[in-house]
Formats: C-alpha cells, sequence, structure tokens
C-alpha cells in the first residue's frame, strides 16, 4: 500500500489548495439514474462531493485521511478494502481515482466498489504532462509542494481492471483533458 500513502501524503500537502482548483464536477451522476444510496471513493474537497450529494439523498464519502474529506457523512478508509457490507450502496463513484493506483491496486478498487454496489463508475485522468518514471506512470508536480504519481489508463486497460463486464466506456473531454470513464 505504498500508493496510498504517496498519495495522501501528496494532497495532504496540497490539500487547501487543491480543493478551489476542482470547481466543476465530473458529470457522472447523469449517466443513468442509479438511486438513492450513494457511495463517494477518494471524495476530496473539489465540487464533486457537493455534486453528488445533490444527485443523490444519501452519499458516504471516504478518502484516505478525514482531512481530505468534506463536511458530511464520512469514513476514513482505502479503496481496496471498503468497510462496507456487500450492497450497502446502489452506485459507488471512484472519480479521479484509480490513476493514482498502480494496476493490481486499481483492480482491487474496481471489485470492491462493485461489492458493495449494485452499480461502480471510475474515472482516470490522462497526464499530458509529468516525467515519466517508468512505462505509463508519471510523476506530475504540484509546484514545489507535492509530486502526484498517476498511471496511464485508457478504455482498454479500465476493460483489463474491471472484474466484470463493464456495461459502459469511454471518453470525458474536460477542457482540454482526456478522462476515460467505465461503468460496472
Amino acid at each position: 500500500m505504498d500508493w496510498a500513502k504517496i498519495a495522501r501524503d501528496a494532497y495532504l500537502a496540497i490539500g487547501r489548495e487543491y480543493g478551489p482548483t476542482r470547481r466543476r464536477p465530473m458529470p457522472v451522476a447523469d449517466f443513468a439514474r442509479f438511486g438513492p444510496r450513494a457511495l463517494d471513493v477518494g471524495a476530496g474537497t473539489g465540487a464533486q462531493p457537493a455534486y453528488l450529494e445533490h444527485e443523490h439523498p444519501h452519499v458516504v464519502h471516504c478518502d484516505l485521511d478525514r482531512r481530505l474529506m468534506p463536511h458530511g457523512d464520512s469514513v476514513e478508509c482505502e479503496a481496496t478494502m471498503l468497510p462496507f457490507r456487500n450492497g450497502a450502496f446502489d452506485v459507488a463513484y471512484l472519480i479521479a481515482v484509480i490513476h493514482h493506483m498502480p494496476p493490481p491496486a486499481a483492480a482491487r478498487a474496481l471489485a470492491e466498489a462493485k461489492r458493495v454496489a449494485r452499480w461502480a463508475v471510475a474515472t482516470a485522468w490522462q497526464p499530458d504532462r509529468g516525467r515519466e518514471v517508468a512505462p505509463g506512470v508519471y510523476e506530475v508536480p504540484w509546484g514545489d509542494r507535492a509530486a502526484r504519481i498517476y498511471y496511464q489508463y485508457g478504455v482498454l486497460e479500465l476493460f483489463r481492471l474491471a472484474s466484470t463486464k463493464p456495461l459502459s466506456a469511454g471518453v470525458l473531454l474536460r477542457g482540454s483533458h482526456l478522462n476515460y470513464f467505465i461503468l460496472l
């Protein structure tokens, strides 16, 4: 779980600055009417939590450290070991989360999301800057405060990570950035 410590430490270092840069949520709840109970894995403090709370009457946010979570119902946990019973949620969202995980952890996180929810939606940002530190692995700096690690996952990689047959997958263009998504 070194990846989890690296991600947590990077976002703790930039947390107060990072949240305000994420003013527009990724419109993933618009993919379908998933139901009232949602899990927001890797919630963070940007616009995504408020958007999900608007779309679902019951949302539980979780992240690696409580300082990284919005106010409201939240649980400190790690995406590969979700502390919820099978089928506890209608949908689990992993928005801009799995691209910080190496493939075995990303596959486990998707399987865990599918275990605790009827539907699972995940997105992965395609890094367009940073330094490639290994094939498909990029270090993207946040000024001189922190370096974030990104694993490059496109649609085919998301299909390979999925433990069940995807219902949908595709590309979301966010400004000039590509974000890949999968719906399980």
